[in-house]
């Protein structure tokens, strides 16, 4: 939603100001794309899938999936759905898991059931949250994997491989004249 504000010079010219947006859309004012709604007056059951930003004033039920783009559910919106986004921020009632490949905000009039898989997490106060955050990004989990060194079950041979599990010690020798 933008409201377009009119910007008279003291040279008695006008100008339009760019739109301003309401604070609820949250992120998506910084992105020039285009924003759906869903209305505090819809209702969807199933799947929603697309590749713009998405208002959610409405209810939704089954799973929101917009892998590229930002997901903002509404202060009157109501959400039972699985939300898979670039960034998702929550002003309204969402029960079921957040995946955001930036970052969640869930903000002070926000609930949310459920849990959170972001590389960034905003938590503001006055918001209620029930459910586990995971902030580790999926590269740096494969990187780590790959980083690791070999636990010593890995390393040491099986019991009836036949190899010895000790490695004999050589004495020094040492010769005095």
């Amino acid at each position: 939603m933008s409201v377009w504000k009119r910007i008279e010079h003291d040279d008695g010219t006008d100008a339009v100001a760019p739109p301003v947006t309401s604070e609820g859309v949250g992120r998506l004012a910084s992105r020039p794309a285009t924003i759906a709604t869903i209305g505090p007056s819809i209702t969807i059951e199933g799947d929603v899938t697309g590749e713009e930003d998405l208002l959610i004033e409405g209810r939704v039920a089954g799973k929101v999936t917009l892998p590229k783009n930002n997901v903002t559910v509404g202060s009157q919106g109501r959400v039972r759905a699985q939300i898979t986004a670039s960034s998702i921020t929550v002003e309204g009632e969402v029960e079921g898991d957040l995946f955001a490949e930036e970052e969640v905000v869930i903000r002070p009039s926000g609930t949310v059931r459920g849990n959170i898989v972001a590389s960034r997490v905003s938590l503001e106060s006055g918001c209620r949250f029930k459910g586990s955050i995971d902030m580790e990004r999926a590269e740096t989990k494969e990187s780590a994997r790959a980083k690791r060194p070999q636990s010593v079950k890995e390393k040491a041979p099986a019991a009836d491989s036949g190899e010895s599990l000790l490695t004999p010690v050589q004495p020094a020798i040492s010769s005095t004249s």
